[in-house]
């Protein structure tokens, strides 16, 4: 390898511009290529032989577009409500707007009767789930976009808008030129540092930026065959520009060495790439063939990670050996120009001077301190290792800058964290749907009940009317009544006054007969005497008899009062019954005074003998006297006869009326039995109405999805702890697919959540369709990436022994020796194993997750399930390049040492510098990305940072005190294997032959 690589870098030397030329165009060409024809990234998971991607597969045969998931656009005010009328109105306007866009399939108004839960309980959050035809892969900015912008009148209005879903993800993309100018300016002050010079400085740069234009151009271009995640490219050049970077410094390094050696240009250039170029391509196949390792986990997503990466590896290391000679014979003796001030420059040593040659022989001298130093560093972080939790992508923990993070956040607060990752129950079903007769019936049975009520209650209405007419006439004719009793009693009263006149007259008048009489019986005879006290007598009888009558009267109006209800009526009674009273104390006055005239009448008749002519002349005046007085006694005695027959009628009118309000209080007691009995039929229908309605609303108001096999499947997802919200099934037209919408309760990265997925698998789903011909599966995003750290799970030992196992073998035929690929198989394994460790204690655990730049509600963030596996192939890639390097350099020294400690320690002299400023140039590249807002993306840089420094570590410290240990033994190798393997002069040791 190192003749034919001799042979390269000697034609790029001599045909420096062609093959400069023919970089700029291929890397133009590329570049156009992939602006023109170059695909999308896609975010979709596709897992085959997984039960999300069953569901994902049914949604979409069966319900197409579903498979693509909806997206929210969130509405929210922070004054009045969404339900106000402006606020109802903007957002009514949107809705239109966004309906009306080109690839929008379906965006349910939140006003509508079915769609009410797309309002939150207090009024002040909305949205709208756009369903559009195009997945991730085809969705552009402008399509994205052009949803958002379409939400114009409700940002108008005061209102804050926000996308979730792929609309949210393609519009928060962040941008990674920041993470990349940071990182090339890291990189360029320690190759300043390193070089002493810029336009050395500047050759790495130069010639890792070109192969990175490259290999991502080429990625693009490989998304049109294959799904490339959004994190890919992102991942591609964090690894391309850092090995990049790294190749090229080694290449430069080596040039610099063969040119102060006196080499000429093009011989130097050669010479660079046969030795430091071979080690650049075993070291660039170690990576990639620990990137495409990553297909045998059987997930195209890390399949596609594993082949973007290694595309940028590819492209970094031909770079490295074809442009980079170019360039470096381009420059020519101007490699050292444009110095850095001397302070800065790194002064020239003698050999075996320098920190690194001191370092070398600590190494050789105390191999135990070195190995004990290394693990008291590794150690420790590997611990954290064995509570590692593979979780998922946690758009929580994105910038709150976002739309994504903003409509996260809208839909925790208004509506529930789960809405952000609900579960999608797909349910195939052996016979098509149909509705339950149990249903149908009772549905009738309400329909026909309900029509019954009607009518009665309608009939109802009519009586009450009737009955209420009647009580108002008869109310009326109470009244009247009334009136005519007050009347009646007034003229009664009347009547008594002239009465008790007439009889004080009449009383006098008959004093005077008396006297009269007395007279002419003195006179006369004592005939009249008798007579007058016969007449006497008779009246005291007739008064006797009023009386009577009287008392009579007084008792039949006591009892009346005792009957009485009304206090109108009472007060009416008492005020007759005092009247009554009054006159039975006149008649017993009169009474009393008529015993006293017949007393006097005797008395007198003794003393109006002399008295008798003058009483004749008044016993004329008082006959006409009597007369007029008869007469008046007449009219009186006739008008109290028509009182007496008016009140008569008046009181059989009244008993009339009570026989009447009698009859209405019965009806009434009657009307109301009714209504009592239609009432009770009435919540009767409307109990068995409610459960009707309920039982539809749950099948989704479609009468097929009360079918008995998908009310099961609901009502145990409903009965799941865990589960807020089960939506009513939606069929396909056929009938024989369901879905199931379930929105959990915690959110969608949550452990819980997790946990929820395989409850509902494993027991829910099982117990529900058993006895059935049904088939559910559970999908979604959230039960996509279970399935993705599940599969992971299962196949990551497999991976990682297929890596090591890889990586052991390239090493073995690079060196000839199981002790360095052993060596270098366990330090690798230690320091990428720790750098997990640190990625646990920083995301997983929260230890200075601040410092990174996340904010989350939990104060953590999941470590994404590929985080690892793609880590643990990246970070024993690079590894081995930092072990192919040193190896050469120590392998290089053997021929001139005099044993194997001295060879080691030149080789920490003459490397140890190189494999430190690579590192550190790896370092700052991955860190850098710890800027970006993806906190995916934040993993990798934290963990491939770290992961490279331990990596140098162990390189530099674990590495050559196992080899001092092992001394002779570090380059044996078994007999069948040396004669097996292919010698490779990775070194160049017969380049000088090649030159000849």
């Amino acid at each position: 390898m190192a003749r034919k690589l001799f042979r390269l870098g000697l034609f790029t030397a001599r045909h420096r511009w062609i093959v400069t030329a023919a970089w700029i165009v291929a890397v133009i060409a590329l570049v156009a290529s992939f602006r023109a024809f170059g695909g999308n990234t896609s975010n979709n998971l596709e897992l085959p032989g997984t039960d999300s991607q069953a569901a994902t597969d049914l949604l979409s045969e069966r319900f197409p577009p579903q498979q693509y998931g909806s997206n929210p656009i969130v509405f929210h005010t922070r004054d009045g409500r969404v339900t106000d009328a402006a606020n109802e109105e903007a957002i009514k306007s949107s809705h239109q707007a966004i309906k009306a866009l080109k690839h929008v399939y379906s965006a349910p108004s939140p006003y509508g009767k079915k769609h009410a839960s797309q309002i939150s309980k207090d009024k002040r959050t909305a949205f709208i789930p756009v369903l559009l035809d195009v997945g991730s892969a085809d969705l552009t900015e402008h399509i994205a976009s052009s949803v958002l912008d379409a939400a114009a009148p409700a940002r108008k209005a005061g209102m804050q808008v926000a996308a979730g879903g792929s609309i949210g993800s393609e519009l928060s993309e962040p941008e990674t030129e920041s993470s990349e100018v940071v990182g090339l300016t890291a990189a360029m002050i320690i190759l300043a540092f390193t070089f002493g010079t810029l336009v050395a400085m500047g050759m790495p740069i130069l010639s890792a930026i070109f192969g990175l234009l490259a290999g991502l151009s080429l990625i693009g271009l490989l998304a049109n065959v294959a799904p490339v995640p959004s994190i890919g490219p992102t991942l591609a050049t964090m690894i391309g520009l850092g090995v990049g970077i790294d190749y090229a410094l080694f290449l430069v390094s080596r040039y610099r060495s063969e040119r102060a050696e006196g080499r000429p240009i093009d011989e130097a250039v050669a010479t660079a790439v046969a030795t430091s170029g071979t080690a650049i391509v075993f070291a660039g196949s170690t990576v990639v063939i620990a990137l495409v390792t990553l297909f045998i986990a059987g997930i195209p997503l890390v399949t596609t990670l594993g082949y973007s990466a290694a595309i940028a590896v590819v492209t970094a290391v031909l770079a490295s050996i074809t442009w980079l000679p170019a360039l470096l014979s381009i420059a020519g003796r101007h490699i050292d120009s444009l110095r850095v001030p001397a302070f800065l420059r790194p002064a020239a040593k003698p050999p075996g001077a320098g920190a690194w040659a001191a370092w070398g022989r600590f190494v050789t001298r105390h191999p135990w301190r070195c190995i004990a130093i290394t693990m008291t560093i590794l150690l420790p972080l590997i611990v954290p290792v064995f509570s590692l939790e593979l979780g998922q992508e946690d758009v929580g923990a994105t910038p709150k800058s976002t739309t994504e993070r903003t409509a996260y956040d809208l839909m925790a607060t208004g509506f529930g964290v789960g809405y952000n990752g609900p579960l999608i129950v797909g349910v195939e079903l052996g016979t098509p749907a149909k509705p339950d007769p149990e249903v149908v019936q009772q549905l009738k049975r309400a329909k026909s009940l309900q029509a019954k009520l009607e009518s009665e209650q309608q009939q109802g209405e009519a009586e009450a009317a009737q009955l209420s007419n009647q009580a108002d006439a008869l109310e009326a004719e109470q009244a009247s009544l009334e009136d005519q009793q007050a009347a009646l009693e007034a003229q009664g009263a009347a009547l008594g006054a002239q009465r008790a006149k007439l009889e004080r007259q009449r009383d006098e008048l008959a004093t005077r007969r008396t006297l009269r009489r007395q007279l002419d019986e003195l006179v006369a005879d004592a005939k009249p005497i008798a007579r007058r006290g016969a007449k006497l007598a008779t009246e005291e009888a007739e008064l006797h008899a009023r009386l009577g009558a009287l008392r009579e009267i007084e008792d039949r109006i006591r009892n009346r009062l005792a009957q009485a209800d009304r206090p109108r009526e009472r007060d009416r009674l008492e005020r007759r019954l005092a009247a009554v009273q009054s006159r039975q104390a006149a008649l017993r006055t009169e009474l009393s005074q008529v015993r006293e005239a017949r007393n006097a009448n005797e008395l007198r008749a003794r003393k109006v003998a002399q008295q008798a002519t003058r009483l004749r002349e008044q016993a004329t005046a008082l006959g006409k006297q009597g007369k007029a007085l008869a007469s008046a006694a007449g009219a009186a005695a006739l008008e109290a006869f028509t009182l007496g027959q008016s009140k008569q009628e008046l009181d059989q009118a009244a008993a009339e009326a009570q026989v009447q309000a009698a009859n209405l209080q019965t009806q009434q007691a009657e009307l109301e039995t009714e209504q009592q009995k239609a009432k009770s039929q009435q919540k009767k229908a409307e109990q068995l109405q409610d459960e009707l309605t309920k039982e539809l609303t749950r099948a989704g108001g479609d009468k097929k999805a009360t079918d008995p096999r998908l009310v099961k499947v609901q009502k145990g997802l409903s009965r799941t702890s865990g589960v807020d919200l089960v939506s009513p099934p939606q069929l396909n037209r056929a009938g024989d697919a369901a879905v199931f919408t379930v929105i959990p309760t915690t959110a969608p990265a949550a452990t819980e959540t997790a946990d929820l997925v395989t409850t509902v698998r494993e027991y829910v789903i099982a117990q529900s369709t058993a006895g059935t011909d049904v088939e559910a599966h559970v999908g979604g995003t959230t039960a996509s990436y279970v399935d993705l750290a599940a599969g992971i799970s299962d196949r990551l030992m497999l991976v990682i022994a297929a890596v090591v196992g890889l990586g052991f073998v390239v090493l073995t035929t690079a060196f000839r020796s199981v002790v360095v690929s052993t060596q270098a198989a366990i330090a690798n394994v230690l320091s990428v194993t720790a750098a997990f460790g640190v990625v646990t204690l920083c995301f997983q655990e929260g230890w200075g997750i601040g410092l990174v730049g996340l904010d989350t509600a939990s104060g953590t963030d999941p470590i994404a399930s590929f985080v690892p596996l793609i880590m643990f192939a990246v970070l024993f890639g690079l590894s081995m390049d930092y072990q192919v390097f040193l190896m050469s350099q120590i392998e290089q020294h053997r021929a001139g040492a005099s044993d194997e400690r001295e060879a080691i320690g030149a080789g920490l002299a003459a490397g140890g510098k190189v494999i430190a400023a690579a590192a550190l140039i790896m370092i700052s590249v991955f860190a850098s990305f710890i800027l970006n807002g993806d906190p995916t993306v934040k993993q990798f840089g934290v963990g491939l940072s770290v992961g490279v420094a331990l990596a140098a570590l162990s390189v530099l410290a674990l590495a050559p005190a196992i080899l001092v240990l092992a001394g002779r033994g570090s380059w044996w190798v078994p007999e069948w294997a040396d004669r097996w393997l292919p010698h490779v002069d990775i070194e160049g040791a017969h380049v000088s032959e090649t030159s000849e």
